[in-house]
């Protein structure tokens, strides 16, 4: 990369090189901020659409007050003296956000969160994160017009110089985002994270104001006939004046479009990968290195062009290549699951090259935009500084509004392909602007039909490519497009339908999986003495939910789904659900399942938390010491907490993390099978206080029911004794330094999609060589009174060896 000529408003400093550097390293810390406390304040809103909304917003508004701020005191301090304190507040308020948390976790700030009014859970949710995040951010925003503005010694914008620093900034910005995503989440933890991006900005900070101190009174006086021959109003096209207020126009309309447009490709790509923080981690990495390679550019062509041509060309060709990202896409992907590589690593490089070959080449040229703008409102006269803090603060609160409307309306009301193509012409208004402003009408015209047809192939290529093998007897019965996601009813076959997520996940079905799916609720509420309320945590399909309507003790059942979509979508399952969504005795919430544990304070006799992929960004927090503390403060008194586990999904060695984390909580942690195959095996981890007793006559009692709402014979529930056949044996509480998944260290997360990618999870003989090395050793109890201690050896013994037979004799 090619540096600015050294006359651009006077030769640079001696330290030059370093302030570049540090500038980098600033960029690298404010996105490990970003990643870590998302993470954090996301654990108390909950990990919700609307609750990352909230946190977006709340972070592009500090960043805009940050923008205006500086614009108006650049001019009062020295400018590199101001960005050194402005990275030295980042770092100093960094330690206290996990704090102030704490703090609010456990007062009656928590309640707030969650006010039955709608309106007043935003406004709290709002306030609260500007009060935890606005200081930090506000220094974040205010670093970049000070950095223009040191930059810019001769008060006039350079904008080659600002744009290389700014690419850089954002290269800085893309390394931060692996080192969060592949290195610090797992290596120093969430919080751990925050305190080394501290440490970037600190010394950053400090860097910074030891130079601004140290070249005062020697700095070389600048070229000033250099810089105002460089910048004088018409020279290169640009026009002055009261005609400079269209640059905050389009800077509104650049935010916005971009941020959308991040959204959106985030969406686009999860009907393909497998959803893990290292995918979409990758398309923010990619989508970062476009804007700094869009900067790179400016810085140099910036000379060769007038500010009109380079953002009339940056935009029309942007707002193309996003609408035919769309056809490109479907080409490369014929929307199939993505399967690269035989390696976790070969996998990863192969999703960072197609995500290059789809992003890449529209927000290369969509990030030369912003830059533009900054040469471009500079030639009226504006300070360096002033004018990048003034349209960076414009930019951002546009791009804030792109994200929120994206997620929140574009996504539900418009869907993803139509929503791409709104962008693209969004996009458009700029190059079509400008010609009508220059006085070319026809042109613009012509370009506005261009880009509206362009636009039209973004909408309606997908139309064209199939979602679903080729199989007559295959068809979408019901589909909804919401902010997580494509939710599908399919049917498959006569009686078996499929409830599905982004095309490839599963969850849940009908047919052979009915019975499996109702054994998910039966089990742990046999194992309860006398169950009244229940809560279960996730819907699906609505049949685990529903065996507690037939079980007679039961008074109360609520369910907390995360996803709008899947309520509507369970009505499609009624035959087998036995209408659970429309039950008198259930009641669904729509939220997180951690943050309802936390904010609804009501109790249950027994918690089941359903099957939720390992793998996937943030379901991991469903898997932590914490969440295990969390359900055991709302059990009632003997109540029980059942967690599901896909072994098919996890490998030995998480397995093993999430059964120490679980049994670190619950004194009594016993493993009981819910399907018994070698390939698709499920386990359960029941929690209690005291060792589980079954006992007969209640299990007796109840077995009629769960009989008359079985179409397939129920193999593992007949009786009290076929029941026992299923508890594998106690898991003992770990031992100290053992390595467990916590919301600081969510490992299961982070170490589950590398071993789905390797294929190392527990299936074939990697599950029986498990179960002989582990599960033949666990200690047990005696379940219904077998008797003495010899007989209950020869009963384990017994067990043990029909559930290793039925592992090698069961098909999927």
């Amino acid at each position: 990369m090619n540096e600015p000529s050294a006359s651009e408003g006077g030769r640079p400093g001696p330290h030059h090189g370093v302030v570049l550097a540090v500038f980098f390293a600033s960029g690298a810390a404010a996105l490990i901020y970003e990643v870590s406390w998302s993470r954090q304040i996301g654990l108390l809103f909950g990990h919700t659409v609307h609750s990352a909304a909230v946190v977006l917003t709340c972070y592009f508004v500090g960043l805009a007050i940050g923008s205006v701020l500086a614009a108006r005191w650049v001019r009062r301090v020295d400018p590199l003296l101001g960005y050194g304190l402005a990275e030295l507040v980042v770092a100093g308020w960094a330690p206290l956000v996990p704090m102030a948390l704490d703090a609010v976790e456990g007062s009656s700030w928590a309640a707030w969160l969650s006010h039955p009014e709608p309106a007043m859970q935003v406004l709290v949710r709002v306030v609260l994160a500007l009060a935890l995040l606005l200081p930090a951010t506000v220094a974040l925003g205010a670093s970049l017009p000070f950095m223009a503005e040191h930059l810019s010694p001769d008060r006039r914008l350079a904008p080659g110089r600002v744009a290389l620093a700014y690419a850089l900034n954002t290269a800085g910005a893309l390394i931060g985002v692996v080192l969060a995503s592949a290195v610090l989440m797992l290596a120093v933890g969430v919080r751990g994270s925050a305190w080394v991006a501290a440490g970037l900005s600190g010394g950053s900070g400090v860097v910074a104001c030891w130079l601004a101190v140290s070249r005062r009174g020697a700095a070389p006086k600048p070229d000033r006939g250099l810089a105002a021959r460089e910048s004088v109003p018409g020279q290169s096209g640009e026009v002055p004046g009261g005609s400079a207020r269209i640059w905050w126009v389009l800077a509104a309309i650049s935010g916005f479009g971009t941020l959308g447009l991040q959204v959106l490709y985030t969406r686009m790509f999860s009907l393909v990968f497998h959803n893990s923080t290292y995918t979409f981690g990758a398309v923010l990495t990619v989508f970062l290195a476009g804007l700094a390679l869009g900067s790179a550019a400016v810085a140099r062509l910036h000379r060769r062009m007038s500010a009109e041509r380079l953002l009339g060309l940056a935009a029309g060709l942007g707002a193309g290549a996003v609408a035919l990202s769309v056809p490109v896409f479907l080409w490369l992907t014929d929307l199939d699951y993505f399967t690269f590589g035989r390696t976790f690593v070969g996998y990863l490089l192969g999703v960072l090259g197609l995500v290059a070959l789809v992003v890449l080449p529209p927000v290369s040229v969509l990030g030369a935009i912003l830059p533009g703008l900054w040469k471009a409102a500079g030639a009226s006269g504006l300070a360096g500084g002033a004018v990048v803090g003034r349209l960076t603060a414009c930019n951002a609160l546009a791009a804030a509004t792109g994200a929120l409307l994206a997620s929140l309306v574009l996504l539900p009301n418009v869907g993803l392909w139509p929503s791409i193509a709104l962008i693209s012409l969004i996009f458009g208004v700029i190059p079509v602007a400008l010609l009508i402003r220059g006085g070319r009408r026809p042109e613009a015209a012509g370009v506005a039909l261009v880009l509206l047809g362009f636009g039209g192939v973004a909408a309606v290529a997908p139309g064209r490519v199939r979602t679903l093998p080729p199989d007559p007897r295959i068809e979408i019965l019901e589909a909804w497009e919401g902010s997580y996601g494509l939710i599908e009813v399919v049917q498959v076959a006569p009686g078996n339908r499929i409830l599905r997520q982004n095309l490839h996940y599963g969850l849940g079905s009908t047919g052979r999986s009915t019975v499996r799916e109702l054994r998910q609720g039966h089990l742990p509420l046999l194992l309860h003495p006398d169950p009244r309320e229940v809560l279960f945590l996730g819907l699906g399909t609505g049949l685990t939910a529903a065996s507690a309507t037939v079980h007679p003790q039961v008074d109360r059942i609520a369910i907390v789904e995360l996803i709008p979509e899947v309520v509507e979508a369970a009505r499609y399952f009624e035959p087998e659900n036995l209408g659970v969504v429309g039950h008198p005795k259930v009641s669904i919430r729509i939220d997180d399942a951690r943050h309802d544990l936390l904010a609804s304070g009501r109790s249950y006799d027994a918690i089941v938390s359903d099957l939720f992929v390992p793998w996937e960004s943030r379901a991991g927090y469903l898997y932590t010491v914490e969440q295990f503390r969390l359900a055991r403060s709302r059990l009632n008194e003997g109540g029980l907490f059942c967690l599901w586990l896909p072994l098919y999904q996890l490998g030995a060695n998480e397995l093993t993390m999430i059964a120490d984390s679980f049994a670190s909580v619950f004194p009594g942690t016993s493993l009981w099978w819910g399907q018994l195959s070698a390939d698709t095996a499920m386990l359960a981890l029941i929690g209690t206080e005291a060792p589980i007793a079954i006992r007969p006559d209640r299990v007796r009692a109840t077995l009629p029911s769960l009989a008359e709402t079985l179409d397939d014979a129920e193999d593992y529930l007949g009786s009290a004794e076929t029941l026992a056949r299923l508890y594998v044996g106690d898991w003992p509480a770990p031992a100290r330094g053992a390595r467990l998944n916590t919301d600081e260290h969510p490992r299961v997360e982070f170490l589950a999609p590398i071993r789905q990618r390797n294929e190392r999870m527990l299936t074939g003989d990697r599950l029986l060589e498990l179960f002989d090395r582990v599960f033949r050793g666990l200690p047990s109890h005696q379940l219904i009174g077998e008797g003495g201690s010899c007989d209950q050896e020869l009963v384990t013994y017994r067990r043990r060896v029909w559930q290793r037979e039925q592992l090698v004799r069961r098909s999927p």
